[in-house]
């Protein structure tokens, strides 16, 4: 059973800096996004995390690859820890999204189960991060390194409160969050911490 779980985000990519939804599509991270995955890694030593973990995207590969590189632990990709998939959004714009599917948007960010179009729900996402979890849960100490929305909903199911709750979770790129376990119930200990990026 872990007794430490972190949650990382991956670092900026260009679609992060455009607004453009990715999804399971992809983007390279930025100039910017490098040299926050490489500060990430240097500010994990303190974790003494034992198992790397990883979407399969290459946004979190890269920034897996490079906390790799940092602390000597090799990568196991998990198909479940990949970014919420956005289906037929993917690739546009958030802003132009709310706009012109103005209709199941605001379906979508209230009901748990209702679908982007040729997407996933919220619940979906949960579920696969519920497997996530105890597919990591052999290891004391495991680092999963993976996507804003799926940590936000991850977090949803670890605190045991309800999945649209993640909509008021704030999620920057290369952030850290660690939980901790005590008896029976996971507790949070630090949330969307980045100030291993202050300046850059």
């Amino acid at each position: 059973m872990s007794e430490q779980l972190i949650l990382v985000r991956h670092g900026e990519t260009l679609h992060n800096v455009a607004g453009i939804a990715q999804g399971w599509a992809d983007s390279e991270l930025s100039d910017k996004g490098q040299e926050q995955v490489r500060r990430l890694g240097e500010r994990l030593r303190r974790h003494k995390c034992d198992a790397l973990f990883a979407s399969p995207l290459g946004r979190a590969l890269t920034t897996a690859t490079a906390i790799r590189d940092i602390l000597g632990l090799e990568i196991t990709v998990l198909e479940d820890l990949r970014e919420m998939s956005y289906g037929d959004w993917e690739s546009r714009s958030f802003l132009d999204i709310r706009r012109d599917d103005a209709g199941i948007y605001e379906r979508w960010i209230v009901d748990p189960e209702e679908r982007s179009p040729n997407g996933e729900s919220h619940g979906e996402v949960r579920r696969r991060m519920e497997r996530a979890f105890e597919a990591v849960s052999a290891a004391k100490r495991p680092l999963l390194v993976t996507h804003g929305t799926a940590i936000r909903i991850g977090a949803t199911a670890l605190l045991d409160v309800p999945v649209m709750a993640s909509r008021n979770f704030a999620q920057d790129n290369a952030a850290i969050n660690v939980f901790f376990w005590r008896v029976d119930r996971w507790v949070l200990k630090t949330w969307n911490d980045t100030t291993h990026c202050i300046g850059i």
